[in-house]
């Protein structure tokens, strides 16, 4: 697996596995208001200065939609990238 963009490594102990891939956020779609507020958010790959080059030889696509309530949502903005990580459970 490339070590760019998507990268498998491993910790210093040699048994932990985080994938990382470059991501933007592509849309918020808001209902509700207040703490009822549930947002839904889209990210996509982020294909900008090619960050996603070498994972996308390997992984052409992903899809990704997290639903949020109240204010947790604010912390994403449409067009700003973002790092994903996903870390093996231990």
């Amino acid at each position: 697996m490339p070590r760019s963009s998507l990268a498998s490594q491993r910790s210093r102990k040699g048994k932990q596995v985080i994938i990382t891939a470059k991501i933007i956020c592509a849309s918020k779609l808001e209902s509700g208001s207040g703490d009822d507020r549930t947002v839904n958010v889209t990210f996509q790959p982020d294909y900008a200065d090619e960050r996603n080059k070498e994972w996308a030889r390997w992984t052409p696509g992903l899809s990704l939609t997290m639903g949020l309530r109240g204010s947790v949502a604010d912390q994403f903005e449409v067009n700003k990238p973002y790092t994903l990580q996903f870390v093996e459970e231990q």
